[in-house]
């Protein structure tokens, strides 16, 4: 069995965005290409972070997902 996490940034819009450098993957869309391609949720986790908009490098809202392939 493989496994693959991916952590989800919500951005100032309240768009969440798979997190990494120069990535603009919306999680819906990144989400529905790995269930697409045969992989299953194996676990979700959410963080909440600090919701103060002027603190450009405050901990933001993140999700964490697990996916599973046989």
């Amino acid at each position: 069995m493989r496994v693959k996490s991916f952590t989800y940034q919500k951005s100032v819009f309240g768009t969440y965005y798979k997190r990494s450098l120069l990535n603009l993957t919306k999680m819906d869309d990144h989400i529905a290409k790995m269930l697409s391609d045969g992989w299953e949720i194996l676990t979700q986790t959410s963080h909440t972070g600090d919701r103060r908009i002027l603190r450009p490098f405050a901990k933001r809202d993140t999700i964490t997902v697990s996916f599973k392939k046989a």
